[in-house]
């Protein structure tokens, strides 16, 4: 049985309160567009649909992300996309992945800082938003 979670309204502004903001104004990333262009758009695309820029030199081609719920009968599959993003509890065979550990290159990004696990989970909850936004009805 595949769980869905909503994020919305409250949800995405508490991971807001997470995300850091620089001493000229906001960083990049504090919207989920924001973050998804720039950690996922390369590869993705700016539509979400896998024609990024690199997209060409990717075998397999990246996932069109337009159509996630579409593929899982209706039902935008939040548990399976958090999880995809954030990568670390993917077991992962030898070779490459697929897709880069974003829940390791975030927590890099944020140093050592204490509440830094609530700005990853923060951004992985962001685009996880904004994907489900995306969707193709």
């Amino acid at each position: 049985m595949k769980t869905s979670l909503r994020f919305s309204g409250p949800l995405v502004a508490l991971a807001l309160l997470f995300l850091p903001v620089g001493g000229h104004g906001a960083e990049p990333g504090n919207t989920g567009k924001e973050a998804y262009l720039r950690y996922c758009g390369a590869c993705h695309g700016e539509s979400g649909k896998g024609d990024g820029v690199v997209s060409q030199l990717m075998r397999p081609k990246p996932t069109d992300l337009t159509r996630l719920a579409k593929d899982n009968k209706g039902v935008f599959p939040t548990t399976h996309v958090m999880n995809a993003i954030d990568g670390r509890e993917t077991i992962r065979a030898h070779g490459d992945p697929d897709m880069p550990v974003w829940g390791d290159i975030f927590k890099s990004e944020g140093g050592k800082v204490p509440g830094q696990e609530f700005e990853v989970r923060g951004k992985v909850i962001l685009i996880t938003d904004y994907l489900r936004s995306i969707q193709e009805k």
